[in-house]
């Protein structure tokens, strides 16, 4: 009886293992790219913004006219984290375009053929599936 009740939570906990390591690869292969996509786009940082605020405001218990004044504040900082991340996003292309054109400058026509192809490559895994 007691080999039968330990024989079950040594199941149990390697199942509960197995779904722990199944979930954090689902989750890697999502985030392959740095940050996710989702929160590149401007809904998510409008609806991120708008979360944070109410949570801020109702930590402090805000008044109304408090969070009128507040608000411009919130929203000079989707401005500046929008800023940056457009920024950001313009240097690492330039970064790239910099580096593929140090690469093009030391290959031989048959790699430039086989480096176009593998850029095509990542380009088409790159563009949204319909």
């Amino acid at each position: 009886m007691k080999t039968k009740l330990i024989s079950q939570i040594i199941v149990t906990l390697v199942v509960l293992f197995g779904l722990g390591g199944l979930c954090g690869y689902a989750m890697s292969a999502r985030i392959h790219s740095g940050r996710p996509a989702w929160t590149r786009s401007q809904q998510w940082a409008e609806r991120w913004l708008e979360q944070r605020m109410a949570q801020d405001f109702a930590r402090i218990d805000a008044t109304p006219v408090q969070q009128a004044k507040l608000k411009p504040s919130y929203d000079r900082l989707l401005s500046d984290f929008n800023a940056i991340q457009q920024e950001s996003a313009q240097k690492v292309t330039d970064a790239f375009k910099r580096h593929g054109l140090d690469m093009w400058k030391q290959l031989t026509p048959e790699q430039r053929e086989i480096i176009r192809q593998t850029n095509q490559e990542r380009l088409q895994r790159k563009a949204p599936q319909p």
